[in-house]
């Protein structure tokens, strides 16, 4: 019926998630904004917040004069400043190019690794989960039921060289292959 302080949710589609009047800092002010918190407490958590996702010299841009990329970005450091327990991430690198992408996994590894937060992550792409994951709960189609889950014991922190690595390909592998005798089944 409202929103929960203690979730924070990152959607896929950026240009819809940013208010686009609002400078950068201002997007990442709002959820304490609208908590009642201060300006200048405020201003102090959501700079800190940007720039730890490297957008600090944007602060003052408007959402409109940036990336895919950097957009996500701006989303992540809103969710961040306001300190929820649990993040859900529904597909948001999605819509992003393929070197982009690649950039944002060891960005999120990074900053997550700092923030210690629970992360929910969506997606459909395999590698992506097996890398960013440390369980992966595979679903069938609709109606949705849990057909595997999976404990990713892959040390961190990971890097690009992991993706190449006898464990990564195996679980990429099998993960697919009960993908793919889902799809046959259907």
């Amino acid at each position: 019926t409202r929103p929960l302080r203690k979730v924070g949710l990152v959607f896929q589609e950026y240009n819809r998630a940013l208010l686009p009047w609002r400078s950068i800092v201002e997007n990442v002010e709002l959820g304490l904004e609208l908590q009642g918190m201060g300006l200048r407490e405020r201003r102090d958590i959501a700079k800190k917040y940007i720039d730890l996702v490297g957008l600090g010299k944007f602060a003052e841009d408007l959402p409109g004069r940036l990336s895919g990329g950097m957009k996500q970005r701006v989303q992540i450091a809103r969710i961040l400043a306001y300190n929820p327990l649990i993040l859900l991430m529904d597909e948001p690198f999605g819509a992003l190019d393929a070197q982009t992408k690649l950039e944002l996994h060891d960005e999120l590894l990074r900053i997550f690794e700092l923030e210690k937060k629970t992360v929910i992550f969506v997606t459909h792409d395999i590698e992506e989960a097996v890398y960013l994951g440390d369980r992966l709960l595979i679903l069938s189609q609709r109606p949705s039921r849990l057909l595997e889950s999976l404990d990713i014991h892959i040390p961190r922190p990971r890097d690009w060289g992991v993706r190449g690595s006898k464990d990564f390909i195996g679980l990429c592998a099998h993960t697919w292959d009960i993908m793919k005798k889902e799809r046959l089944r259907n």
